[in-house]
């Protein structure tokens, strides 16, 4: 009986070690997004420096999911909005989800940060959930022709 406990007890550390490794390989890379619908973004409320955004950016917009309880948020809007400064064309907005929770169901969010990278019409292209790796952003909008 001890050692059949002992292998439930193994078992279960192994999935555990396993669910982590996969989550920390899987957090940050993000995945494309095959078909999407146009996003409104005052219909989010996204907002940036505290002024609602109503249009999208020229090439790409970025937008961000936050909460006011993220500590890793306030570091990805810095680089987010580094790579707007830097890229001709793209406008980075964010919308908090912290009382917003249809948004997070309707867009199936389940952490924050979550970025995704809206094309000119507004569709998603590409979302990252949890800290983007470096590069990844940058990479994707290479892919809608903007450096």
């Amino acid at each position: 009986m001890e050692i059949s406990g002992i292998y439930l007890a193994l078992g279960l550390f192994g999935l555990t070690l396993i669910a982590g490794i996969y989550y920390k390989v899987s957090s940050g890379s993000g995945r494309a997004v095959q078909r999407s619908q146009p996003i409104d973004l005052a219909e989010l409320a996204a907002h940036k420096n505290g002024f609602l955004v109503k249009q999208l950016g020229k090439h790409a917009t970025l937008l961000q999911f936050s909460t006011e309880y993220c500590g890793q948020c306030p570091g990805v809007r810095r680089a987010l909005a580094q790579i707007e400064y830097r890229s001709g064309g793209v406008l980075h907005a964010e919308v908090d989800l912290t009382d917003r929770l249809d948004l997070a169901a309707k867009f199936n969010i389940s952490q924050t940060p979550t970025v995704f990278i809206l094309n000119s019409r507004g569709e998603v292209t590409f979302r990252v959930s949890g800290v983007p790796k470096p590069g990844v952003i940058q990479q994707e909008l290479a892919k809608l022709g903007i450096k």
